[in-house]
């Protein structure tokens, strides 16, 4: 089954990882959500259980607050030192699996820098984050819902189609560089996915990055993506726009 790991420090963001929970198991199934590692047996290695459940998920969200970098333990230690730290071990088992993680940043938190995480995290800083406010909780949870479709092969909800699109005109054949070896991203150039991704980003925020990689894996031409992801758009006149745009 497919499925989606909450990452989260309980005193740093427990109340929003709870929240965030609730908002994904009414929309996916609660048996695809997971926050927590259940029990593990007494003698074995928590370790490579967590490594273990980490590995079975599709995607990892990890919820980023103000105090998640600095948070310290009770001998005043900061807690992403220890190489047993449970959200490290988390992160670090994604992230060396090339599983999907996404960064949320909740209660104003801002990522982290390279140079301020262990060595295993580092990676981290290069994600694309999404940024979950109080005030607007609500649509940013739906931008994140939209975003994390694709991972459990489910359909995203439609907005409705402008009437007359207009016509995406396909650019001359990309350069040598691709941003990996499946078959979508071998055929659309680098910068084309980085041009596409930035007009995007103009209408539903940063979370554009993960939405125009993985539906690239899935299309052929430049025309056939801008096509596909303009549908995150809700506002008709915004997607027609959009889709003028891809006319690079």
């Amino acid at each position: 089954m497919r499925s989606i790991f909450i990452n989260y420090r309980r005193d740093d963001s427990e109340g929003e990882a709870g929240r965030l929970f609730d908002d994904l198991t009414s929309h996916f199934s609660r048996d695809s959500v997971f926050m927590d590692v259940a029990a593990i047996e007494p003698g074995r290695d928590f370790r490579k259980a967590i490594d273990q459940s980490v590995a079975n998920c599709n995607v990892l969200l990890a919820l980023i607050g103000r105090d998640w970098l600095d948070s310290k333990d009770s001998q005043g230690s900061r807690r992403l030192e220890n190489a047993n730290d449970f959200v490290r071990i988390e992160l670090a088992s994604a992230l060396r699996r090339d599983i999907p993680v996404i960064p949320v940043l909740v209660r104003g938190a801002k990522m982290p820098h390279a140079d301020q995480l262990p060595d295993d995290l580092k990676e981290l800083h290069y994600r694309n984050a999404v940024e979950l406010t109080h005030a607007r909780w609500k649509s940013d949870v739906q931008v994140l819902i939209r975003a994390l479709h694709p991972y459990m092969d489910t359909p995203a909800p439609q907005p409705a189609r402008a009437e007359a699109a207009p016509q995406v005109v396909s650019p001359s054949p990309s350069g040598p560089h691709t941003v990996n070896t499946e078959v979508g991203i071998q055929r659309i150039g680098t910068q084309d996915i980085e041009r596409i991704t930035k007009e995007l980003a103009t209408y539903i925020g940063p979370i554009s990055d993960v939405i125009v990689k993985k539906a690239a894996k899935r299309c052929t031409s430049v025309e056939e993506l801008c096509g596909k992801v303009s549908q995150e758009i809700e506002r008709a006149t915004d997607r027609a726009k959009f889709l003028r745009s891809c006319r690079f």
